[in-house]
């Protein structure tokens, strides 16, 4: 472990009780889907059914979907973690002066020292669809880490950690790719779009954290527009084998 990625500051209490949330619930999964995985036709039919016919958003938004099956599990097993006062929120408003600026895919909102939930702080989590593709990994660093820079997440909060859950998910064989070889691509791209922004690429430093280490996790250091420092977990979840055509 590094210690000078990490000086002077301090992890809070509840995180490897949040990663080991993450772990048991996506475990769960596992379990449920080897033997009958998700079919992204099934998926597909039934979300039209629900969005109507001709002329309305009726394409497979998967990753909704996948993250929704997710936090879920995250309500339904928090207690096991001893996270019980913690609250998992999918897709939420994220507001500036009470003005929409945003939808954050996973909000977990902390609980403050009254038994109630702590006002305004909260871990952000971004959502994203990923494999050897050229296109995902783009998405990734374009519509996912540049809103931690800009502040559209965390608008009105000093909160200095974030989370980027990945679901690694490829309808073609050809792009079936592991975390170690997304990370380096997605570095690349971010170095190219943002590198004032980087202080420790993804991946270059020694978590400071233990994790499952079957739980493939890197963290990355950046600095946002405003100068402020945010640490960046990226998490990669298996789904190659959980979702058929």
């Amino acid at each position: 472990m590094n210690a000078d990625f990490f000086e002077g500051s301090k992890e809070p209490y509840y995180q490897k009780k949040l990663f080991k949330l993450l772990w048991f619930s996506y475990s769960e999964i596992r379990k449920e889907k080897s033997e009958s995985p998700y079919s992204r036709k099934f998926l597909s039919e039934e979300q039209k059914k629900r969005k109507g016919k001709d002329g309305s958003k009726a394409k497979l938004e998967l990753e909704d979907y996948l993250r929704n099956q997710l936090v879920d599990r995250f309500n339904n097993y928090r207690a096991k973690c001893n996270l019980e006062s913690f609250y998992f929120e999918r897709g939420v408003d994220v507001t500036k002066d009470d003005f929409s600026i945003g939808n954050l895919d996973i909000k977990v909102i902390f609980p403050n020292n009254n038994g109630g939930f702590a006002n305004g702080k909260y871990l952000a989590i971004e959502c994203k669809r990923i494999n050897k593709s050229s296109h995902g990994k783009r998405e990734y660093v374009k519509n996912g880490l540049p809103r931690f820079i800009c502040r559209k997440y965390y608008p009105e909060t000093d909160y200095n950690i974030a989370w980027m859950l990945s679901f690694m998910e490829s309808a073609k064989k050809e792009h079936i790719e592991s975390s170690a070889e997304i990370v380096p691509s997605i570095n690349k791209i971010f170095l190219d779009l943002y590198p004032k922004n980087i202080i420790h690429k993804i991946g270059e430093k020694s978590l400071r954290i233990d994790v499952n280490p079957n739980l493939d996790v890197y963290d990355s250091l950046i600095i946002r527009n405003d100068d402020t420092e945010l640490t960046v977990y990226h998490i990669f979840l298996d789904y190659y084998d959980l979702i058929k055509d």
